[in-house]
This record gives C-alpha cells, structure tokens and sequence, in this order.
C-alpha cells in the first residue's frame, strides 16, 4: 500500500513563512550590502574635486529614505562646506539629533565642534577636550576612520603607543583597498601664502597659465611640451586641470616624435590601469624605449610580465629578470614589485626578502610597501606580545615594535582619500570661502597632515575668517595650531609661537618663551627666527644679554641667507654704534629705558631704529630719483 506525505496545514503555513521570512531577509540585506559599498564610494567621493557634489546627492536620496549613515555623513559635509554650502549651526543641531542613532559621522562631527569650541557652549578646555574625545571614541569604534585617525593621535600625545597602533591599523585598513600600487604620500600641497610654497614639491610645477602655454607649444607641434604637459595634467594637482584622457593625446603625439619617456609614461598609464588603451602596444612601447636606451622601462616591462596584460601571458623569470635591473636604478616602484614576487608562492624569493625590499619602498613613502612592512612588524609584535613575560607586562622588544611600526601604518591612513580636503581647501580660499577652506585645514590638521598646520594658522592669523566671533576663542586657536606646527618640527611654528609671546598678541606677554621658541626656530634654519633670536640676546630680552654671541648669530645669518642681507646688515651697524656709545658715555644704553627694544616709550612716536633707517634711506632714494628725473 503506498502512503502519501501529506502536510498539515499548520506546517504548511510555517513552510510558508520561513521561505517568506528568507527572501525578505536575502533581499534586505542584498540592499544593505549594495548600501554599504556605495556609501563607501560615496564617501570617497566627498573628498574628491569634481565628485563631491554628486556624493551629496547620493546622500540626500538616501537620507530622505531615512538611512540614518547618510544623514550622519550630511552632517559632516554640511559642516565642512564639501559639495554645500557650510552651515555651522545645522550641522550642530543636525549631529545632535542623530547621536542616539549610533550614525559615526555624528560623532565626529560633534568631536570637530566640540574640539575647536565651535558648539557655543560654555565649556572649560578640559571638558571640552574630554567630551571630544568621548565622540571620537564612539564614531572610531562604529568604523569611521577620520576619528580613528584622530583618537589614535590622542593616544600617542599620551604615549599609548598599543592604544595608537590598534587605531591607526583599522583606519590603514579601510584605505587600502583603494589605494593603487603606485601610490606616495608626499602629494604636493597648494599654501594660501605663496612663500610658504617654498616648502612644497608645488613650487617645481607650472603655474595654470604656464600649463595652458604648454597646451599651446604642444598644439602646435612641441613635443617637448606635449610631454610637460602630459605629465601635469595624468597628476590630480590642486589649481591645475586634471584630465588623463587629454594627456594620453599628447603623450601619444610624443611617441610619434620617438620619444623614450613618452612611450615609458603611456605604457605606465595602461599598466596601471589609469585609461583603457588605445592600441595593443603596451608590450612594443616599453621594449621600444628600452631599446634606446630609456633604462625606466625595465620596471613597467616588470610588472607587464610579473601581472600579465592583454595578450602577453605571466612570465615570472623576466618579471624577475626586470625588476631586478629597476631596483638597481633605484626605482621605488621596482623595489615593490620585485617584493610582490617574491612573497608569491610560486616565486624566486622568500617573504623576508620581500619584507627587505618593503622597506626601503616604505622609506621613500610608497603606500603599499608601507602597509605590508607593517603588517609584518605588527605579526612580530603580536608573537612577542604572547611570549614576553614582565613584571609590569611590557618589554623594550615590543616597545620598539610598536614604535617602528606605528609611523608605517600613519604614511598609510593619511593617504586616503580625505588627503584631497587639501584641494578643495585651497579652492574655497582662492574662491572667498575662507571660513570653509579654515574648517577643513582644521580637520586635516587634526588628522596630522603638517601643512594643515600651516595653512590653518594662516587663516587664522589673518583674520579673514569669520569662524570665530570671540577673540579669545581665535587666539586659543592659533597657539593651538601653530604648537601643533613647532611640536611637528616645522620651524614657522616656532616663529609664530615666538612672535606671540613676544608682542602679547591675545595672550600674556613672556619674553622667555619667545626667545626659547626663536632660539628652536632658528636651530630648524628659519631665517626669521635666527634673526629674532639674534636679537633676543643684543638685547637680553628673555635670555642673558651677549652681544658677541649676537654678533656670531647675525653673521650666521648672512652666510647662510643672502636675502637678509639689508636687515642683518643694519642690525650690526646699529649694533656697533650703541656699543661705542655705551663705551663713550662708560654705560650700557640697551639698558636705557629709551632705548629698551622693542622700547615701550621710544616706539610709542618711532618705529625701531633699523625701520628708522630703511625708512629714512628709501625716502632718500625716492628724492634722488626724482632730482635726477628733474634733470
């Protein structure tokens, strides 16, 4: 007798139910995960010039389907002014009203407004400090890795280097899926003061009507200039035009005049991916150039063989053979590469080999070597965090470690994508958005990136922004800026602290520490401060009066910075003449209260005597030339 499975309708109704319950589960989280990667996108996108209004938009599509992340991302970029117009208010208020949702943006957010006292609340330093910190924490612990970056800074200002690394790795983490195998760290950086630019790579590049000159040569058979102008415009650059596909056009009408570097550069672009290629002739261009003697091919014609690229297969022994000629030319790129293939499986080398060849990638700031390196540190740290036993649960083994691999996994995070704020800071300030462009330095300088630091105490040196309306919340910020610029080495921050202390600009007057931030400026090389700290001791103000010491420091300065040779020149004149005086009338005149530099009294109807002097000498000049004219 044949029996028959029959089910109840009960189970039948919970069959029902589960595959119903799966497939809205299956398509809910299809629709999450398909979120989740296009929020990525999209936050990537709020950084980039070009990109970032579009981000926007996906965001407030989002947001109004109530995603909570968007929102919260909204309210970063309300507050930061990338692809909207910056409102400060909103942004707060909007940041408040999503905290309790966990989005980690709001966090950070509140972190930036609370940190830079832009909340309006009467908060001391320390309770703003901590609250800042507290917002910090939630949003890096919910993955937001602009507040790892930052919390892992907090940490090393404290010397947790095991907090720091732990945090540092996570946002190095997030970045390096996106980053391309060639990429530095030393990006060139655009200052809104252009002497400053004598401190960046951007000095070396042409100006956007040097670059449209270029353009010109090229159209008009320049193959030279083609070249020069290929080379500018495949190189997103802050305030020049960025189009690959435009530079591939010139590139290729240099190839057509034979030139070496033209085809080693087109070949580069295709291998990495930058422009699809035009014509199959990757392969001819590299072999081509290296026939003529352009040795730079040998590192494309290794990565060629070492990935494999349209109809050229893998070919692990002349990958080895080219790489090995790149890395004797001193090719950063080849050093990378011929590390990839060694820590392959089926490769030639061992993984210590590859770790090697990192290093010295990682130490000229190529990205990706920087990460492995320091994932591999990170592997020892570990094995010898289970295997060292102290007393107090530490060792000088795993300090070193940590102290060697927290600056690799740093170049890695500040090279993510947020590293472009630079550009669309330096756009809003060119453009009048002063109070966007500071807000952004801010956040950079936060991030650590140096000439955030700069750029940022500019502004607010010049009062141009109208992000602070307190005095005395602008002058906090500046010494807070400008301590981050001279605790980074950086030597205008030592002079800017100087100058501060010195007049009493906003904050009490101390001569001894304007003198010790000269003295640090002037041992980093920095004309001014030399100049400054030269004068500090002619005249004993903050540190002991030694006018031969005095005399050895303006001397300095003239050996070493002609520009200064009209000021330092007339520094020692009047130097020479008050110690003749003070010889002749048997007293020590810098001690006069009229003579006291800056001399409260004398400068009250007088600018100081080496200003009396140039000013008395041009007016000279100026009636000369006009007797002369006369004649």
């Amino acid at each position: 007798m044949c029996c028959k499975s029959i089910l109840s309708p009960r189970l039948m109704a919970w069959k029902f139910f589960t595959i119903a319950f799966v497939c809205i589960v299956t398509v809910s989280c299809g629709d999450v995960s398909e979120w989740h990667q296009q929020q990525d996108e999209t936050r990537d996108g709020l950084f980039l010039p070009g990109e970032s209004t579009k981000g926007v938009e996906i965001l407030q599509q989002a947001a109004s389907q109530g995603n909570t992340d968007a929102e919260s991302d909204l309210t970063l970029a309300r507050l930061l002014g990338i692809g909207l117009t910056q409102d400060i208010e909103w942004a707060a208020k909007s940041s408040l009203a999503l905290l309790d949702s966990g989005g980690a943006r709001a966090h950070t957010t509140q972190g930036l407004l609370l940190s830079h006292n832009l909340t309006g609340k009467e908060l001391t330093d320390e309770e703003r400090r901590t609250q800042a910190l507290s917002h910090y924490l939630v949003a890096a612990i919910n993955k937001d890795p602009l507040a790892q970056i930052i919390v892992a800074r907090h940490y090393i200002n404290k010397g947790d280097c095991e907090a720091a690394l732990q945090y540092l790795r996570k946002a190095a983490v997030s970045v390096v899926p996106s980053t391309s195998e060639e990429v530095r760290a030393n990006i060139p950086v655009r200052y809104v003061w252009p002497e400053d630019d004598t401190m960046s790579l951007i000095n070396q590049l042409p100006t956007l009507d040097e670059l449209q000159f270029m353009e010109y040569l090229a159209q008009n058979g320049d193959v030279d200039a083609a070249l020069r102008a290929a080379i500018v415009l495949v190189t997103p650059i802050p305030g020049l035009k960025y189009d690959p596909e435009l530079a591939v056009l010139y590139l290729r009408q240099a190839v057509e005049a034979n030139s070496t570097s033209a085809k080693v550069m087109l070949a580069a672009v295709h291998l990495h991916k930058s422009l699809q290629p035009d014509k199959n002739d990757t392969l001819e261009l590299l072999q081509e150039a290296l026939a003529q003697g352009d040795v730079t091919a040998h590192t494309y014609l290794g990565l060629l063989y070492l990935e494999g690229f349209q109809d050229v297969p893998r070919n692990l022994r002349k990958a080895k053979f080219h790489l090995e000629e790149g890395v004797k030319i001193g090719s950063v790129e080849a050093f990378y590469l011929l590390g990839k293939l060694y820590n392959t499986p089926e490769g030639p080398g061992n993984p210590i080999d590859a770790v090697h060849l990192w290093e010295v990638a990682a130490a000229f700031g190529h990205v990706p070597s920087a990460f492995k390196v320091a994932e591999s540190y990170n592997k020892k740290l570990q094995v010898a965090a289970l295997t060292t036993v102290t007393p107090d649960g530490t060792s000088a083994l795993i300090n070193k470690l940590c102290e060697d691999t927290l600056p690799l996994y740093r170049l890695v995070a500040l090279s993510g994508k947020w590293r472009n704020l630079h550009h669309l800071a330096f756009d809003d300030y060119t453009q009048g958005h002063t109070s966007s462009a500071l807000m952004k330095y801010l956040l950079l300088s936060d991030l650590g990136y140096n000439a955030a630091h700069i750029n940022a105490g500019r502004i607010l040196d010049s009062e141009r922004s109208t992000l602070y309306d307190d005095d005395e919340a602008a002058t906090n910020e500046i010494v807070k800026i400008w301590k981050r610029a001279a605790d980074a080495g950086i030597a205008l921050g030592y002079l800017r602290l100087g100058d501060l202390f010195y007049y009493g600009d906003g904050v009490s007057k101390n001569l001894t520490a304007a003198a010790e931030h000269y003295s640090s400026a002037a041992q980093l090389g920095n004309a001014h401060g030399m100049f400054s700290a030269a004068q500090a001791v002619e005249w004993g103000e903050g540190t002991a009066q030694n006018l031969e010491k005095a005399r050895e420091l303006y001397e300095v300065i003239l050996d070493a910075h002609s520009e200064a040779l009209v000021p330092v020149t007339l520094a020692l004149y009047r130097m020479e003449v008050l110690i003749a005086l003070s010889r002749f009338f048997n007293t020590n005149l810098y001690f006069h209260p009229l003579l006291q530099h800056p001399g409260q009294y004398l400068y009250t109807f007088v600018p100081p005597w080496d200003i009396s002097i140039m000013i008395g000498l041009s007016v000279f000049i100026t009636v000369m030339v006009k007797y002369r004219v006369r004649r």
